[in-house]
């Protein structure tokens, strides 16, 4: 049958289609579509804070990459079509690749003729401190999907960006052509709205913001670790994940029924500050065009926020 299978991570989100669904790797996401499409695997994330192999970064010399040369043998490389990843995995709570994790992951689809697809739906158009995480981790993938930074959310808008070796498969040729659309496709007012924002973020010089102020919240993150509860802190630019635990010194997490990040998360809310949260975690996705004073007012936020619910637990 040829190349038909692919290659993606539990904890990933990939979309809300069939084939995406089978994609991603999140179980309650998907329960209720099951079975499955045909032809979808899934590994480990490089989940360094806790690694699913029981490893340490960087003695492990990012086993979690190495070992997918292995199942792909098994697989048979033949059978294997893509490998798509996150570059930074957002649903599942920020998870960051160590440097050498995509590079990696590039040297063995060159190796086995399999195509890299990146993910960068959330981390494209500047979220990274780069145009997209591709610049971030100096990888350039075979295929690159983006979209909401790609309007800043204000008309839906995607694309599928494909290197010059993929296109030369579909363009000039009688009978090549990716006969392959959508009614609303190219919708003018979306693409409108695109380059408006596309526009802003590179005149504005948006990326080197979120670069700059980024580190400056993983600063003001780090000052909140007297607190006892913080973890890890994880991302890249203004992309950043707080993982909270009862014991940082062993990593011990709280009980699943503390369910701490999300109330902190929801007191968070009712304090003014809208992040993402999960019961161990929380992130921030905060507009590129955010300020330092911004910052300190949201991490005083999630301070107050953090002491008052370990009041009540």
């Amino acid at each position: 049958p040829g190349k038909f299978k692919i290659l993606s991570r539990y904890l990933s989100y990939h979309g809300a289609t069939a084939a995406t669904m089978s994609a991603g790797g999140v179980g309650y996401r998907k329960t209720l579509y099951e079975p499955a499409a045909i032809g979808h695997l899934h590994t480990y994330p490089p989940y360094c804070y806790r690694c699913p192999y029981e490893k340490t970064y960087p003695d492990c010399q990012v086993f979690c990459a190495r070992t997918l040369r292995q199942t792909i043998e098994w697989e048979d490389p033949r059978s294997i079509a893509a490998i798509i990843v996150e570059p930074i995995s957002n649903t599942g709570g920020i998870i960051t690749p160590p440097p050498e994790y995509l590079p990696t992951l590039r040297q063995l689809c060159d190796e086995f003729n399999i195509l890299l697809i990146f993910d960068e739906v959330i981390t494209g158009f500047g979220r990274t401190g780069q145009l997209f995480a591709a610049n971030t981790f100096g990888v350039t993938p075979d295929i690159l999907c983006c979209g909401k930074g790609m309007s800043s959310g204000y008309a839906p808008l995607a694309a599928a960006l494909v290197s010059d070796k993929v296109a030369q498969t579909f363009w000039g040729a009688p009978g090549t052509e990716l006969a392959h659309g959508h009614t609303y496709a190219g919708n003018p007012v979306s693409c409108a709205a695109g380059l408006a924002s596309v526009g802003e973020i590179l005149d504005r010089r948006l990326p080197d913001n979120a670069r700059r102020v980024g580190a400056y919240l993983v600063e003001k993150l780090e000052a909140l670790r007297p607190l006892g509860i913080v973890g890890d802190i994880r991302g890249k630019g203004l992309m950043l994940g707080v993982e909270f635990v009862a014991d940082p010194a062993t990593k011990r997490p709280f009980p699943p029924e503390t369910k701490l990040g999300l109330r902190i998360g929801k007191q968070a809310l009712r304090n003014g500050l809208l992040l993402r949260f999960d019961p161990h975690w929380v992130a921030f996705g905060p507009p590129l065009i955010v300020t330092e004073a911004d910052i300190d007012r949201m991490v005083a936020i999630l301070e107050q926020s953090i002491r008052e619910v370990l009041r009540e637990v």
